[in-house]
């Protein structure tokens, strides 16, 4: 049974079972945004599952959960971003920073379902996921880069470990935006599924299949 655990104005949804937990995105106009509630409320909700002995985790829209297509997260909050300075920047890139941590946690298993639309701190959000599965209709990048704009979760970093130094380039310096086909050739994504597969195929990872 699918559970609501945080409330924001993105939420987070719980549907959990023996040694694994899925975890959906969920907000009033479907974009998903990193509030920096919603980064405390993953952070905690990541320790309590490592905690519970959770052993395999997946990360995606919470529309997935009852098998319908939704973005993963449109990146933070720009409203957010620009009201930062030297001081409170900081802070705020490292809580992002601790939420990708968690899923690249050796400890267990990290799958991200990369689905609609995957900008920015979503962006991000994708790539730090251990296994990531592209869905048909995806829209990627990094638009904010062309203003020079970067929420500081570790992307820079970790783009670069999963695509190589030209890959990454692709998507920080040349604002490529890829499908689902190019996320998938370019093996930002390990498999590329469609929409009506999304939901079969998540549960039978989670169940070790």
């Amino acid at each position: 049974m699918t559970m609501r655990i945080h409330g924001g104005a993105t939420s987070l949804d719980l549907l959990q079972g023996d040694g694994w937990a899925w975890i959906g995105l969920d907000s009033r106009d479907g974009l998903n945004r990193l509030y920096t509630d919603l980064l405390l409320a993953l952070d905690r909700l990541f320790i309590d599952l490592r905690w519970a002995g959770v052993n395999r985790l997946a990360l995606s829209s919470a529309h997935w959960l009852q098998g319908r297509p939704g973005n993963l997260s449109a990146g933070a909050d720009l409203h957010e971003v620009a009201a930062l300075d030297a001081v409170t920047a900081e802070p705020f890139s490292r809580r992002g920073q601790r939420v990708m941590a968690h899923l690249l946690w050796p400890g267990w298993r990290t799958l991200t379902v990369v689905s609609g639309v995957a900008m920015g701190g979503g962006c991000d959000l994708a790539f730090h996921g251990q296994s990531r599965w592209a869905v048909r209709g995806l829209k990627m990048a990094h638009p904010a880069a062309r203003h020079g704009i970067l929420t500081g979760f570790g992307g820079t970093r970790r783009l670069v470990e999963v695509l190589g130094p030209e890959g990454a380039d692709r998507l920080f310096r040349g604002f490529e935006h890829w499908d689902a086909g190019s996320a998938f050739a370019a093996g930002a994504a390990q498999r590329l599924l469609e929409p009506e597969a999304v939901r079969t195929e998540v549960l039978g990872w989670l169940e070790g299949g």
